[in-house]
């Protein structure tokens, strides 16, 4: 059957390849210039639509940003113009709102920034963010058992490693089910088609 190949499947293989090559922009690569709330929707869908873009569910709108600011988990912006900190705050949320209860998300932030500033912090996310995938996606294609995480769990960013492993099984997972869907379908089609000739 089809399905059984999923894991070597083109369409995982290829997002295999993606998951390797991702990366987020560090601190240091986002606009300082404030933007205005559709340019700051088009930033953050460029940067995790390789990624997560893979459903027809969009990655962020300007009412999810409206409704951070309004639980305070973002900033307010300064005359309707967001911020190089907004940006970065916006990035960590949407991925880790991916596998992460909302309410959960500011005290994995709060936790990180007791002890490294904000730059730091936020890198080490993207860090984090980066290997999961990548170690996630390769290991669900390849057969080498020695693809592991190893990540130190009892380092004080133990939650957000943790939080960035969720969110690398989750969004592969989704886009393993996507994949099957896509078989499953063709193999209904296939069926249909071969029952309406009998």
């Amino acid at each position: 059957m089809e399905n059984i190949q999923l894991f070597s499947d083109s369409r995982m293989m290829e997002y295999a390849e993606t998951a390797e090559k991702f990366r987020l922009p560090r601190w240091e690569q986002i606009p300082t210039l404030g933007l205005y709330m559709d340019q700051v929707v088009t930033v953050i869908d460029q940067v995790l639509n390789p990624l997560i873009g893979f459903d027809e569910e969009a990655i962020i709108t300007p009412s999810m940003i409206n409704n951070y600011v309004k639980l305070g988990i973002v900033m307010k912006p300064d005359k309707k113009k967001y911020s190089r900190e907004h940006i970065a705050s916006l990035i960590v949320i949407t991925v880790l709102k991916q596998s992460t209860a909302i309410g959960d998300i500011r005290l994995g932030i709060d936790t990180a920034l007791k002890t490294a500033d904000k730059q730091s912090s936020y890198d080490s996310f993207c860090d984090y963010v980066e290997r999961s995938v990548r170690i996630v996606a390769k290991s669900v294609v390849s057969s080498d058992e020695n693809v592991k995480m190893n990540f130190d769990f009892n380092s004080e960013h133990a939650l957000i490693t943790m939080a960035a492993c969720s969110f690398a099984t989750k969004i592969v997972t989704a886009k393993m089910v996507s994949i099957m869907r896509e078989v499953n379908g063709k193999q209904t089609d296939k069926n249909v088609e071969h029952e309406s000739k009998q």
